[in-house]
């Protein structure tokens, strides 16, 4: 009598074709089950890491053996006229945004004044300061002081004035041919009563005392990035809330930096990438202010600014009044208006 291979998973046993009955073969009718370093079938659940272990799995059924070997999976077919053919993937590039022009419209960034900077003007403050008259409050500041950024009629009543959204304009009055407006936002009228009432085009903090007259210093800064931000830092100790400010567009930014005895750090530069100015910010800490700007493209910047040609067209292509204007700021200051 001959032996015959049996192809039961789990059996591997010979046996003879006469004696093959109903309960001769023990096996597992499942399939094999590898994973995270277990073997086991899934037949009947029995877990192992070592293989000879896995392989000595006695079976979980009873029936005959089976003498017929299993067909072998067919193996693909390779064209011999695309044996050496060389697939190529090329990655596509990210497309970059349209560079916006630097004279885009500026937007002031929202501050955030952190606690460290609280406690130090605290301390500075109270170490200061002399409170004389009836209407003085703590933070030296009078009940009833105007605002003193143009354009903005609010008053000052408490500290929670401090918390109000101030409307107002950044740039400077404009009088030429009969017609009055404001740099910043260009809306002409010959009535000056009018010109006084038109409301502010930028929103920022209120400005409830003018601003001593402070020295332009040379400040240190520095900067790095992440794959999503680029972080500017100057270290400015002591930073002024109520007049340091940081105006930007997509390409350009421009800091001004109150800090110390009165020292003023300011910063103008065209940005090397295009940032997104919605989900930008700045924080004023005791010994620095950093700058978060969030990138408009996911790619690294080579450094923080570019030098700006002083041949650039759009400098060159300007109107007469935009000309007449950019001559009075470098000879006018801009006019308090705050109590007319």
């Amino acid at each position: 009598m001959t032996l015959v291979q049996c192809y039961n998973k789990g059996c591997g046993q010979k046996f003879h074709l006469e004696e093959n009955t109903s309960d001769a073969c023990t096996y597992h009718p499942g399939e094999p089950i590898f994973h995270d370093a277990y073997k086991g079938w899934s037949c009947c659940n029995k877990r192992s890491t070592d293989f000879t272990t896995f392989l000595n799995t006695k079976g979980c059924a009873i029936g005959m053996h089976n003498p017929e070997k299993p067909p072998e999976p067919e193996k693909q077919k390779i064209d011999p006229a695309t044996r050496d053919e060389v697939i190529t993937v090329e990655s596509k590039k990210p497309q970059s945004l349209p560079r916006p022009s630097f004279d885009t419209p500026m937007k002031r960034l929202p501050l955030t004044v952190a606690q460290s900077l609280k406690l130090a003007l605290e301390k500075q403050k109270e170490e200061t300061q002399n409170i004389t008259g009836e209407n003085e409050v703590i933070s030296g500041i009078k009940v009833g002081e105007t605002c003193k950024n143009n354009g903005c009629k609010s008053t000052y009543e408490d500290e929670h004035s401090n918390l109000d959204l101030c409307t107002y304009h950044p740039g400077i009055p404009i009088f030429h041919e009969g017609m009055k407006y404001w740099s910043c936002c260009n809306k002409k009228t010959t009535d000056f009563t009018e010109f006084l009432e038109q409301i502010g085009c930028a929103t920022g903090h209120h400005l409830w005392e003018k601003l001593e007259k402070t020295t332009e210093t040379a400040c240190r800064y520095d900067w790095h990035q992440t794959g999503s931000h680029v972080c500017i830092s100057i270290y400015s100790k002591l930073s002024d809330p109520m007049n340091s400010y940081v105006d930007a567009n997509p390409i350009r930014l421009c800091a001004n930096i109150v800090f110390g005895d009165k020292q003023v750090f300011k910063l103008d530069v065209e940005l090397t990438g295009i940032v997104d100015l919605e989900q930008s910010n700045v924080t004023l800490a005791a010994a620095k202010v950093e700058i978060k700007l969030r990138k408009g493209e996911p790619k690294s910047w080579r450094t923080l600014h570019i030098q700006r040609n002083s041949n650039d067209q759009s400098s060159v292509n300007k109107t007469d009044d935009e000309k007449l204007e950019d001559d009075m700021e470098c000879k006018v200051d801009a006019l308090d208006l705050s109590d007319i």
